[in-house]
């Protein structure tokens, strides 16, 4: 992104919240539970359907999915959030034989003090996890010959004919339409390069195996986050580098690890989710959005 070196981030205090009230709020998908154990129950009533042996009866309305989105309030933040974080960025910076160790620990501090724990992370990031899911259904929906997501606005018979950029730029302007604010613009940006990512290996988009659209997946959830941490003190490693070459340089070495954590915490949250679907898929999102801040934590040292 053009303006993410430049960006001086967030400020701290209560009047700048962790998480905005505007941020999506996690849906209330209930995650898979076990089917419910058969136990012998009472005589049927007069009148009553009969049931075979083993079969299992009716189960109650509070195992339903809830439809109504969870509605959680903003999260303020405290002064002097991102001291921290900065100096630790900075320390890496610097270079020498331990910045990758102040590495661990600006990240650390950005997770536990910039963002509140890794749970207000990933409910920070879950515009994020609901583009990268919303990418997943209509790459899915592609690959399968199926009607692409109505939500979406695609005409399936307008992608003939398109060159294979052409068809990454409808579906970046489908799951995330431009509305001016930083966070869809990063989300964007980190779409249209995960796309990039694939058709660098010549791979058709509208034919990408499982594996491929899983690919796209983690690393639009990857790119984003890394975009995150560099809009906020993304500048605080360019100030302290020695020259601005260098402070790229080390940007970027940031934004690669940061990527290469999400990409594992992805996989591992697919590989124990056999099933795919929207919902699934966002949840796995938001999961693998929350663990990767967990291990910046735990690495950290703190």
């Amino acid at each position: 992104m053009g303006t993410s070196a430049s960006s001086r981030g967030p400020g701290s205090g209560p009047d700048v919240p962790i998480v905005p009230p505007w941020v999506d709020n996690p849906p209330a998908t209930p995650r898979p539970q076990q089917p419910p154990q058969v136990s012998p129950g009472p005589a049927p009533s007069p009148g009553s359907q009969p049931t075979s042996p083993g079969q299992p009866q009716p189960q109650p309305s509070q195992h339903q999915p809830l439809q109504v989105p969870l509605q959680l309030p903003a999260i303020p933040s405290t002064p002097g959030r991102w001291r921290g974080v900065r100096t630790s960025l900075g320390k890496f910076a610097g270079g020498g034989a331990d910045r990758a160790r102040h590495l661990r620990r600006g990240l650390s501090h950005y997770s536990r003090s910039g963002m509140g724990g890794s749970r207000n992370a990933a409910r920070r990031m879950g515009g994020s996890a609901s583009a990268a899911s919303s990418l997943h259904d209509a790459l899915t929906s592609l690959a399968s010959g199926q009607p692409l997501p109505p939500e979406l606005g695609i005409d399936p018979l307008a992608l003939a004919g398109l060159t294979p950029a052409d068809i990454a730029d409808v579906l970046v302007d489908a799951i995330k339409p431009i509305d001016g604010t930083q966070d869809a613009e990063a989300t964007r940006d980190s779409a249209a390069r995960a796309l990039s990512d694939i058709l660098t290996q010549n791979n058709d988009l509208t034919n990408l195996s499982p594996a491929q659209v899983d690919q796209v997946t983690a690393a639009t959830l990857g790119y984003d986050v890394a975009h995150r941490i560099e809009l906020d003190v993304g500048r605080s490693i360019i100030d302290k580098a020695p020259t601005k070459g260098e402070g790229l340089e080390r940007l970027q070495e940031m934004k690669d690890y940061v990527r290469e954590v999400v990409a594992a915490q992805y996989a591992a949250e697919r590989a124990a989710n056999g099933a795919i679907g929207r919902a699934v898929i966002d949840r796995i999102s938001r999961d693998a959005i929350q663990q990767a801040f967990e291990v910046f934590e735990e690495e950290g040292g703190l």
